[in-house]
């Protein structure tokens, strides 16, 4: 484990000298996890004290196997060498803790996050210790976090999303240890224990028997300067006085900023009590990294918190506590004053402590609001959105900006399917520019929007809403919104689907991309999703034999006399699996008259859709089909006649295979052979009086490859065969270049 933790934990004794006359006292030492334990166990008997201590030891051991970042065999290696892309299900008791960690880091803002483990390589923290270039910094960075590794954190189920991302068990590997260590003593039957893990206890006893800490000063190690009595608690200081590395004439501390990437500037210590060890590793870990003016703010919000503030500077300490540290601290800090210096010297000094206090204030709230500080992980969805979209769902507080790129070239065929000319002509067309722009006030409240540039001139609002969580499973959300079908029409962002152009069905029969404005519920649990709308339905007047694309409104001074209900469920409990159904239903006439009859022109869209992801397989199915009533109507107000009406009953499905090439190798990157079988026909079923076009019954077939260098780039190559049952379909040779972040 990297040596992230420091204790400035100098001295610990009994209160008593001894066990008393019907006890024995035993201690053992050994080394574990890269540091040293020692176990002190009062028993009844030799024996049984010598038994629990051994016990102690092995439970230890036990955890050390489970978390080591070094051990090939360990089930956190496992995982932080998992294939990018590719959920991993730990056992339940590091699924819990992975759970934990995640809470820790989202309650911290990130001051605390496990997923550091790129910026410990970049800073050499596991060898001798090295200062990385500006680049390799800004790579390590963006392979930090939760858009680099992502935990869920309902399940534990965690997605690498970068090769150089991995978990650091540092910072809560102790604490994990001696709660495993501390419920193996209550097992034994033992009432009075002290284990120190490198310098994080546990205290087993009793308020009549407690166990005396002495802490020691953060910059000199042999002077103690307060003194705490505790029991059934885990006492973690963290600090940087004692583990460093020096560089370039400087010295660097080993406790790493996740929001900085830098090491945190060695200020002192902060000493954290808990009932729970994790917690204290953790928050002890936070509170050193936030500093000593944002942890007391941060504690001052947490008053459950039990912590001690240390700073020292030349010599000279201040101290700070919160009031529940009162119950356990018996000799409290005594302020010290550095050597006397002129008066000149005190307020230049006093001033430049002042300035150095702002700037990094400041730069840590530049930090907070940088701009593409969260990296986006593909094929991954929050809140029913697509992986640039959801970043504002990743931040803490504040902006967050995303967005996608994507160019098109088709070659067409000079001859249709009958071999008559085509007439198509080769286009290379910058298809679309999208910009995610999102606020997030709080936890709760949430603003997100996709402004699109289409065919470079050509702009729209893709969608804008906001959301009120309720709870974390519940949400309220409300706007411009996405109909909740299909498989493309939420998560549209190019790398993560296959194919260079979305297949035919989710554009004729699920009209990608599809809003409308409204209002709604969603939610999860943990193994399924849902979205409930009520939108302003489709302008039926726009529909055409082609299908229903050209009902969208758009929000765009949309007529609102009909309205619709969209609602969708997905079942999600199997790691890379989507499997589920939606349905939509509104009048789509919009008040609009008949010979002074009103027109119903309902619409009835299902869909039932399957997405599987797993061992380098990339598997997708889905059927839709849409039936409209009073089409003899809807024809007569819009004026179709013949072969050109609306269809009354719409069917569409496709199957899509693609197998990673490169799963098995050493190479970051992906190269994915697929292939797509498509059936689509809007003309299914027309109203008495027309005639079905039978160049609405569509085939597609395409194959092709998709490359991804990362997970936010993608280059994709497919062939497409058009037929159609008039014999009119024309083949074409496409090329999609495509990019988000």
């Amino acid at each position: 484990m990297a040596p992230a933790i420091f204790s400035a934990l100098a001295f610990v004794a009994s209160i008593q000298a001894g066990p008393t006359d019907s006890s024995q006292l035993v201690t053992r030492e050994a080394w574990v996890m890269g540091t040293r334990l020692s176990v002190i166990v009062e028993a009844t008997s030799l024996a049984d004290a010598s038994q629990a201590s051994e016990n102690v030891i092995r439970e230890v051991e036990r955890l050390e196997r489970m978390l080591s970042t070094w051990d090939p065999q360990s089930e956190m290696h496992a995982i932080n060498t998992a294939e990018v892309g590719q959920p991993v299900t730990p056992a339940p008791e590091l699924a819990a803790l992975l759970t934990e960690a995640e809470r820790y880091s989202r309650t911290s803002h990130a001051a605390f996050d496990a997923r550091v483990g790129a910026l410990v390589d970049a800073w050499d923290l596991r060898g001798a210790g090295d200062v990385p270039a500006a680049r390799e910094l800004l790579a390590a960075r963006n392979a930090t976090g939760a858009g680099a590794m992502s935990i869920d954190e309902r399940t534990g189920v965690v997605v690498r999303h970068m090769p150089a991302a991995w978990i650091d068990t540092g910072g809560f590997g102790k604490g994990a240890a001696l709660r495993a260590a501390a419920r193996r003593l209550e097992a034994d039957g033992v009432d009075r224990a002290l284990i120190d893990l490198g310098g994080q206890l546990w205290a087993q006893g009793s308020a009549q028997k407690p166990w005396s800490v002495y802490i020691a000063h953060p910059e000199q190690r042999q002077r103690r300067v307060a003194r705490l009595e505790v029991h059934g608690v885990s006492v973690a200081t963290s600090g940087t006085s004692e583990r460093f590395i020096e560089a370039e004439g400087m010295r660097w501390g080993h406790i790493l900023d996740p929001r900085t990437g830098q090491p945190a500037p060695a200020w002192g210590s902060v000493t954290v009590v808990s009932a729970d060890p994790v917690e204290a590793d953790a928050l002890a870990t936070a509170l050193y990294v936030m500093g000593p003016q944002e942890g007391r703010a941060w504690a001052a919000r947490h008053p459950e918190v039990d912590a001690l503030f240390l700073e020292a500077e030349s010599g000279a300490l201040a101290a700070s506590w919160t009031g529940g540290m009162e119950q356990w601290l018996v000799d409290a800090p005594v302020p010290s004053t550095a050597p006397a210096q002129a008066p000149t010297q005190q307020v230049d000094t006093a001033r430049i402590a002042a300035l150095e206090r702002r700037i990094e204030a400041v730069t840590r709230e530049l930090e907070r609001l940088q701009l593409g500080r969260d990296v986006v992980e593909a094929d991954s969805s929050i809140q029913g959105l697509g992986p640039a979209a959801s970043k504002v769902y990743r931040v803490n507080q504040g902006v967050s900006l995303g967005g996608y790129g994507e160019f098109l070239y088709q070659n067409f065929a000079a001859q249709r399917q009958d071999g008559s000319r085509s007439g198509a002509l080769n286009k290379f067309d910058a298809l679309r520019a999208i910009l995610y722009v999102g606020y997030k006030f709080n936890d709760r409240l949430i603003f997100n929007s996709e402004l699109e540039i289409e065919h470079a001139k050509e702009s729209f609002l893709e969608f804008a809403y906001l959301d009120y969580l309720l709870s974390d499973h519940v949400g309220v959300r409300g706007g411009m919104l996405l109909a909740p079908l299909g498989l493309v029409n939420e998560l549209h962002e190019p790398p993560v689907f296959l194919g260079t152009e979305r297949p035919v069905t989710e554009n004729r029969i699920i009209p990608t991309t599809w809003r409308e404005n409204g209002i709604g519920l969603f939610g999860s649990g943990d193994a399924f999703s849902w979205r409930l709308y009520l939108m302003n339905s489709f302008n039926g007047a726009k529909f055409s034999a082609a299908g229903l694309r050209g009902g969208r409104q758009k929000g765009s001074k949309a007529l609102a006399e009909d309205m619709g209900v969209a609602g969708r469920f997905d079942y999600t409990g199997t790691p890379g699996l989507l499997l589920g159904l939606s349905a939509y239903s509104g009048e789509t006439a919009q008040g609009q008259e008949l010979g002074g009859q009103s027109v119903g022109g309902r619409v009835r869209i299902w869909d039932a859709h399957f997405d599987y992801k797993t061992r380098g397989w990339d598997l997708r199915a889905l059927v839709a089909g849409a039936q409209v009533s009073d089409v003899a109507d809807m024809n007569a107000l819009i004026g179709l006649e013949g072969a050109e009406g609306i269809g009354t009953d719409m069917l569409g499905w496709y199957v899509q295979a693609g197998y990673d090439v490169l799963r098995t190798s050493r190479s970051p990157h992906q190269l994915i052979p697929y292939v797509r079988y498509e059936r689509v026909n809007t003309q299914r079923g027309v109203a008495s009086g027309f005639s079905a076009n039978p160049a609405t019954d569509l085939t597609v077939t395409s194959i092709g490859a998709a490359w991804r260098p990362i997970s936010q780039a993608i280059l994709k190559l497919d062939y497409q065969i058009h037929s159609t049952a008039a014999d009119t379909g024309v083949t074409r040779c496409s090329d999609w270049l495509a990019g988000s972040f």
